[in-house]
């Protein structure tokens, strides 16, 4: 009879090391909240998770991509009202300065307003950046109707760009058919009255444009965004399903090793006296 090997002990010795390991694997992750914590553990699912992971970020810097362009456009829209007040108080100091009551001093202190008024315009459109990009003083733009464009990101992926038109509303490129600019416009000569009216509503008329293309530039990145905030969080939850602990799952896992870890542990003290019962039990015989 061989005592010297008790592979009884051995065994479980075997499985306590195993579950010692499943322990631990359970608690990584628990702690961590991750059940791929290396390579090792899944290497397909890893790869899959890293790449959602990669897309999550680039639509993330999307949607921050946009959100800036829905402030740039706020802040033009912000101007562009400030220029159309301006713009409809020059009206009515136009259409005042030629109800044919007002003498040579009353038409000299509306102009002096209406001057005050195209400084105000000048000054609003030339300080409109955002982020040192100004949309309203193109200098290139020497026609309203032919703008110039940026390109600005609204997508994740490398093309996926809006083109932003850039104006100049400032007073001496906001004219009428026949090339007369607010710039211009002087209410003490009589013989201008109809022209100053004429500008000052194509003026108001154009400004209105350039308002209708904005706003249709930001109802289309507001719903690029929320597509984008839609995709992305479907993303996140797929990416979720990979990676991320059931933790009720992993607890009761934890348990059921940790009892059979005690057990085992419990079992191998026990058999480790085998051998010396065995020895025993045989000098008693003796």
């Amino acid at each position: 009879m061989r005592l010297s090997h008790n592979m009884e002990s051995m065994n479980i010795y075997k499985n306590y090391k195993n579950n010692l390991k499943l322990q631990s694997k359970s608690l990584t992750k628990i702690s961590t909240g991750s059940k791929i914590n290396s390579s090792k553990d899944n290497s397909n699912k890893l790869a899959m998770s890293e790449g959602l992971r990669m897309q999550i970020r680039g639509l993330q810097s999307a949607e921050r991509n946009l959100q800036d362009g829905i402030s740039m456009i706020q802040n033009v829209d912000g101007a562009l009202t400030t220029v159309n007040e301006s713009l409809l108080r020059m009206k009515e100091l136009i259409v005042q300065a030629n109800n044919g009551t007002n003498v040579g001093k009353d038409l000299e202190a509306i102009q002096i307003e209406i001057k005050q008024l195209k400084e105000d315009i000048d000054f609003t459109v030339r300080n409109s950046d955002f982020n040192g990009v100004n949309l309203l003083s193109n200098d290139k733009v020497y026609n309203n109707d032919y703008p110039e464009f940026k390109s600005h990101m609204i997508g994740a992926n490398v093309k996926e760009e809006l083109q932003i038109p850039m104006f100049n509303v400032t007073t001496g490129m906001l004219k009428d058919k026949d090339g007369n600019s607010i710039r211009e416009i002087d209410v003490t000569d009589k013989d201008k009255s109809a022209i100053n009216l004429d500008t000052v509503n194509a003026a108001i008329s154009s400004i209105s444009n350039v308002r209708s293309r904005y706003g249709a530039i930001q109802n289309r990145m507001e719903t690029s965004r929320e597509n984008l905030d839609s995709t992305s969080l479907t993303f996140e939850k797929a990416e979720s399903m990979i990676r991320d602990t059931d933790v009720a799952l992993e607890i009761a896992e934890y348990s059921r090793t940790s009892i059979l870890h005690n057990t085992a542990l419990s079992i191998l003290n026990q058999s480790n006296n085998f051998p010396q019962d065995v020895l025993e039990i045989l000098q008693n015989i003796r």
